[in-house]
């Protein structure tokens, strides 16, 4: 575990779903998250150790979203899928990839509100 994954893990995370989460957090953002990306800097999603937390509290949820979009999209497989992301260029380290994982589920829940 890097030194950015222990930083931050006091980061409170009461919701039981990504989906309650992000309604609780970004869902006044959402409109802007799905016109320009989640990566311009919105609350609780700009900094690497806070979308580190929401991942590892959220991984199996954002996972199966990801499988489920990469089957309906025609991809192999997620890796697949990941490579065709604008922001593929974050995938130099697991930390990373977390942080990546986490604005591609708010894109995907904002995208669904638009």
């Amino acid at each position: 575990m890097s030194n950015r994954s222990r930083q931050r893990k006091s980061l409170r995370i009461r919701a039981t779903s990504f989906q309650s989460w992000f309604n609780a957090n970004l869902r006044a953002h959402a409109r802007d998250i799905a016109r320009h990306g989640a990566d311009c800097g919105f609350p609780s999603i700009s900094y690497t150790s806070d979308t580190i937390c929401i991942f590892d509290r959220f991984a199996d949820e954002i996972w199966a979203m990801a499988v489920s979009d990469a089957e309906e999209f025609g991809h192999a497989n997620v890796c697949e899928m990941i490579a065709g992301f604008k922001r593929s260029d974050m995938l130099a380290d697991y930390d990373c990839f977390k942080n990546l994982m986490v604005w591609y589920a708010c894109e995907k829940l904002a995208g669904e509100r638009e």
